[in-house]
């Protein structure tokens, strides 16, 4: 538990550090390529296995049964559904709004936003961003986007001291 406080103090020095180069009127956040990919690494297992059952079944080594060829068809549904999420997931900043899939958060409309390490599993946790809203609905976003820290900046600089890390 003491490694996480120590994370994110130094998670909270680099955000205080963080200088915006060049800005802009929307900035596009997708998610970060070590999640990309360890996301990836799994759907690429699992059509692995749909397609080498596919293959016995079209050689002969095994024999199609409805089961196998619905099973099959889930698999491979599953993995091109998933797959369409992952590399279409953003969050974009435009005008002081936040859009993030069919949410619109207005900055003018947030009470409170704070960093917090939230237990994904029971091995493992991540950052998420809480945002409260003046209607008191409250928000999680995963921070597995690239360049956290300019997107937790362009927020702080428009609620200022609502925002805690």
């Amino acid at each position: 538990m003491m490694n996480n406080f120590i994370n994110i103090e130094n998670f909270k020095n680099k955000l205080d550090n963080y200088k915006i180069e060049d800005e802009k009127n929307k900035y596009i956040f997708r998610a970060n390529s070590k999640y990309m990919i360890s996301s990836s690494i799994f759907f690429i297992i699992i059509a692995a296995i749909a397609g080498y059952s596919l293959y016995q079944g079209i050689s002969g080594i095994e024999k199609f049964t409805p089961l196998k060829i619905t099973l099959i068809v889930i698999l491979f549904g599953y993995v091109a559904g998933a797959t369409f999420l992952l590399f279409n997931f953003k969050i974009v900043i435009e005008n002081n709004e936040i859009f993030l899939k069919k949410i619109q958060i207005s900055m003018e409309n947030i009470e409170s936003a704070s960093v917090k390490m939230i237990r994904i599993n029971s091995s493992k946790v991540d950052k998420f961003l809480e945002i409260i809203t003046k209607d008191k609905k409250k928000i999680q976003i995963r921070l597995n986007i690239n360049n956290e820290l300019l997107f937790l900046k362009l927020i702080q600089n428009q609620i200022g001291e609502k925002m805690n890390i």
